[in-house]
């Protein structure tokens, strides 16, 4: 009877602990861990999405994916996630894939500016970009229709005539541009032609054999900051899949410190 009774009150005890760990997934996870929503469309052939925050977006924020992403790259995952829980809506697309900035990703970027725009109500003030990203966002800033108020690149790949370390990098180059890349198609060759009213943050490692600094984001801050261009810098460490690229927390600020300094924002305007 003693071992009876001792049997069911384990029993009981593991009934409670897995009751509340179940319960503490609904209850104590902290707000905003995953979207209130999502919007989806098409723009003229690519899926195009917003990612909607719980309550009213205080901001808008444009994401541009890296090679071997989509429109769904890392948007769920935590460092775009940061964004959303902070109250920022995200709209991505899937800018033809392994675009590279092409002309087609310009267009992407414009269609994706103004449906996002008009869902939300809301400018795009920050545009965030990872490898592959930095190209299409770049040329959408030389060549495209609308430009944010910052930018934000995570280990740019911006020198397209040397992405031979990168793998596949210059077999989707070739593909997205029919052969040579076009030279005001080349971002790197093109840095004295970025607007100057927009402020740039780059996140790169001096151990990227990938994608090496000096020729990509070290090249873009350094010119950038000869023009006297509000242009700084992040030092992540290790290879160019080293996850200290990630860095939730400043790019929080940064997305912040613009909305700040923006006209018309939800940020500039509540004080």
């Amino acid at each position: 009877m003693l071992l009876h009774d001792r049997g069911g009150r384990h029993m009981r005890v593991a009934v409670v602990a897995i009751l509340a760990s179940v319960l503490g997934l609904f209850v104590g996870a902290p707000s905003g861990e995953t979207a209130a929503s999502v919007v989806r469309t098409d723009l003229d052939g690519q899926e195009a999405r917003l990612t909607l925050p719980t309550g009213t977006p205080k901001g808008l924020v444009m994401w541009f994916h890296g090679q071997g992403g989509g429109v769904n790259d890392r948007i769920d995952g935590p460092f775009l996630r940061a964004l959303t829980r902070d109250g920022y809506a995200i709209a991505s697309s899937s800018f033809h894939f392994q675009s590279w900035g092409n002309e087609a990703s310009t267009n992407d970027a414009n269609l994706l500016t103004e449906w996002a725009e008009e869902q939300v109500g809301l400018p795009v003030t920050t545009w965030v970009s990872g490898s592959m990203g930095g190209a299409i966002s770049l040329n959408a800033l030389l060549h495209g229709e609308k430009t944010p108020s910052c930018w934000y690149g995570v280990k740019p790949a911006i020198s397209l005539n040397r992405m031979e370390n990168v793998p596949t990098g210059r077999k989707f180059i070739a593909a997205a541009y029919g052969g040579v890349v076009p030279a005001d198609r080349n971002p790197v060759r093109n840095i004295e032609s970025l607007p100057t009213d927009v402020r740039y943050r780059v996140v790169a490692s001096p151990e990227d054999d990938w994608v090496p600094i000096n020729q990509n984001g070290g090249a873009l801050v350094s010119q950038l900051v000869a023009r006297g261009v509000d242009a700084t810098y992040l030092a992540a460490t290790g290879p160019h899949e080293d996850v200290s690229h990630w860095d939730s927390g400043d790019l929080v600020d940064f997305a912040n410190s613009c909305d700040a300094l923006t006209p018309g924002s939800d940020i500039a305007s509540s004080d």
